[in-house]
């Protein structure tokens, strides 16, 4: 036993089931768990009762436990409804308890309206192979992860008897988050990222400001003024201005988290919960007064420690050399993290364009899915008729083209594998079987997908109840199994019965992009008993024919419910939700700190062309040409970006290196990104410097020295 755990439960939180009513049948959530759950969940009903032992046994009673949100939205919260039947698959199930309100047990699917018990069905049975549940329990006190982990793994591999079997105990909460941690906590970065550039750009700012203003400051100090007074005041104008911005963008984030949350991919946890509360607000307060006392502290010493003497030196229209060290170190700075956040986004934008290029192997143009859900307990011949009933209605519909039928859809259905076994090649010994997806598909699949038919033959009419056992495979089965070689004719042994396989087709995408191809066998739908149809539809009525569907579907089965009409193009792009998400928002954050970084450097330019009004003037008087004080002022502005570069470069590098697991198709050290980046610093700190550079190398050398 693995003591290190206690209380265990087992749920199925994926489940849907078939709630018929008087206004009609619908499919909704259901959670399948065993009674002891809701104990573990340290949580009771607050109406009725909790599941009992003696329900989670074979053919044990029908009965449900209604989420709290249902019992309000279909109930209106009477308190009679403890006792009630309801039609869930064709049989009346008792109600006998009310779960409390926000009670999700799996934030990664949607809600469910009941849950019933598990383990009543021969099919549902505890077994070696039974992979249809996952556990929940509490951890002993004192005990690490690291410890029950193994622990949980050695029974596993008892129960099993597979000794390559592994198991992972992590925190419930975190689990469930554990897919979108890494792109969470990127984007954070990536917004840390921005906020620190933002306050260097101010900081930088306000350095120039406080250079200019170095006579007021001087007159200050000579009028009795300490250095503690003078940068309590300017450090108390940086924190005001730090405040003030942290209040207009709350203002502003509280327009922008409807329209984030709006973009967002489906099913993020916690993304329900999104807002602007007091943690958020505490959070935005303290950020702008440490960001205004952090950032503000340098400009304000500078500024307090100009006396008198220093003016009497400088003169107004020259510059303070410490003061232009100092910004062109912050620059470099802003420029190096600048270039991070750039460098980021590059990739991942061409991560995601090569991620859209992948071929899913099939035309997914104008394709159409629909999913129904068959009443329980139909007969294998019922099937096969509603079956064919229903193409034959599909296909005779205005603007649809073509229809076929499979039990999986790519990038719709899931995915389901058991072991194949390979007939004994010259009288060997067969290899051990090896799991290998499944499909089942009528005649007529491969040719509608538009799937690369590589040797042999695709599936006929002819592969049906009472004929030939045949299989197809695809290339990936043929290399990982056959070892590239040709395997028409050869014999496998799937669900307990020979097959012979006639043809090998090309691999399909359908589980995602960016998985690798799958070993596959393809069997004849015909074929395959208790086999529930997934229709694919192919025309441009197709999608938008959900209730014509809907009646064609009552006419054949009035017992029977349509779960689903989608796009197979729509549900590819949505596979890849959460890679376009991150790339836009990290894209925003880079071409953000781009334009903070170009108005930085625009800023210091001009301050700097302003201070060096003098020096400019001379040089002006002593022959200088325009060009030649534009060359000055912009590679005196170069300074501090090759400095950037030099610094942001290994930083781009190394940051690269922790987000390439969201990388796809692309380096993280691909030398082209760093290269077009570097120039695009480059040309926007040549431009922002130009201006002022021209402007400075167009005044008269007479009137600036007449001024002076």
């Amino acid at each position: 036993d693995a003591t290190s755990l206690s209380d265990v439960a087992l749920y199925n939180a994926a489940g849907l089931v078939t709630l018929t009513t008087e206004a009609g049948a619908e499919r909704v959530g259901e959670v399948v768990a065993t009674a002891s759950l809701l104990s573990v969940l340290r949580i009771h009903p607050v109406l009725g009762r909790p599941f009992t032992d003696a329900e989670n046994v074979l053919n044990g009673p029908d009965v449900a436990l209604l989420t709290w949100e249902a019992w309000q939205s279909r109930y209106g919260g009477d308190s009679t409804v403890i006792g009630r039947r309801v039609t869930l698959d064709n049989r009346p199930y008792e109600i006998v308890g009310v779960l409390p309100p926000g009670l999700q047990i799996d934030r990664t699917v949607d809600a469910p309206t009941f849950w019933t018990p598990a383990l009543r069905d021969s099919s549902d049975l505890v077994s070696r192979r039974n992979r249809n549940y996952r556990m929940l329990a509490r951890l002993a006190p004192g005990i690490p992860y690291g410890v029950a982990t193994e622990q949980a793994a050695r029974v596993l591999r008892i129960v099993s008897a597979d000794t390559t079997i592994g198991a992972r105990v992590a925190e419930w909460q975190s689990d469930q988050a554990r897919a979108t941690r890494g792109p969470l906590l990127m984007l954070l970065a990536a917004a840390g990222l921005l906020l620190l550039i933002a306050c260097l750009n101010v900081s930088v700012l306000q350095l120039g400001e406080a250079t200019a203003r170095a006579r007021e400051m001087a007159t200050r100090a000579a009028l009795g003024a300490g250095v503690a007074r003078i940068v309590r005041q300017l450090l108390m104008e940086s924190v005001v201005l730090s405040s003030l911005g942290a209040l207009l963008g709350t203002g502003f984030a509280w327009f922008m988290i409807r329209g984030l949350v709006a973009v967002a991919p489906e099913r993020v946890p916690g993304l329900d919960t999104a807002g602007l509360d007091a943690r958020a607000l505490a959070f935005a307060v303290g950020c702008a007064v440490g960001t205004g006392i952090l950032f503000g502290i340098l400009p304000s010493l500078i500024a307090g420690r100009a006396g008198v003497a220093a003016i009497v030196r400088s003169g107004d229209g020259q510059s303070s050399r410490g003061s232009r060290h100092v910004q062109r170190a912050l620059v470099a700075i802003q420029l190096a993290l600048c270039m991070v956040l750039l460098v980021q986004a590059t990739l991942l934008s061409w991560s995601l364009r090569r991620l859209t290029d992948v071929d899913p192997g099939f035309h997914a143009e104008g394709l159409t899915a629909v999913k129904v859900a068959l009443p329980p307990r139909f007969t294998d011949d019922q099937r096969r008729a509603f079956t064919s009933d229903m193409m034959s209605r599909l296909e005779s519909y205005p603007g649809i083209e073509r229809a076929t039928a499979s039990t999986h859809v790519p990038f719709v259905s899931g995915a389901y594998s058991s072991p194949v076994e390979l007939d004994a090649v010259g009288g060997g010994i067969p290899p051990e079987p090896r799991h290998t997806q499944q499909r089942y598909v009528r005649a007529g699949y491969f040719e509608m997908l538009g799937m690369h038919l590589l040797s042999g033959r695709a599936f006929t009419a002819d592969d049906r109840v009472g004929g030939e056992l045949v299989a197809i495979v695809s290339a990936s089965e043929v290399q990982r199994d056959f070892g590239g070689q040709s395997p028409l004719g050869r014999q496998v042994k799937h669900q307990g019965r020979w097959r012979r396989i006639v043809g090998v087709v090309a691999d399909v995408k359908y589980r995602g992009l960016t998985r690798e191809d799958e070993a596959t066998i393809y069997v004849p739908f015909e074929q395959l008993p208790d086999a529930t149809p997934v229709f694919i539809l192919r025309g441009a009525a197709a999608s938008s024919s959900a209730s014509a569907i809907r009646a064609m579907l009552r006419e054949v089965e009035p017992r029977a419910t349509l779960s689903t009409v989608v796009s197979v193009p729509t549900v590819i792009q949505k596979s890849y939700t959460m890679e376009r998400y991150r790339t836009i928002l990290v894209t925003a954050f880079g071409v953000m700190a781009a334009l903070l970084a170009a108005v930085g450097l625009y800023g210091v330019s001009l301050r700097t062309a302003k201070q060096r009004t003098r020096e400019i003037g001379i040089r002006l008087a002593l022959g200088a040409t325009s060009r030649a004080i534009v060359q000055l002022l912009v590679s005196d502005a170069m300074t501090g970006v090759l400095v950037g570069l030099l610094v942001g470069t290994p930083a781009a590098l190394l940051v690269a290196g922790a987000i390439e697991p969201y990388l796809f198709g692309i380096s993280p050290r691909n030398p082209a990104v760093f290269a077009g980046v570097a120039v695009s610093l480059v040309a926007a700190t040549v431009i922002a410097s130009v201006l002022p550079a021209r402007r400075a190398g167009r005044q008269n050398p007479a009137v600036v020295l007449r001024s002076d």
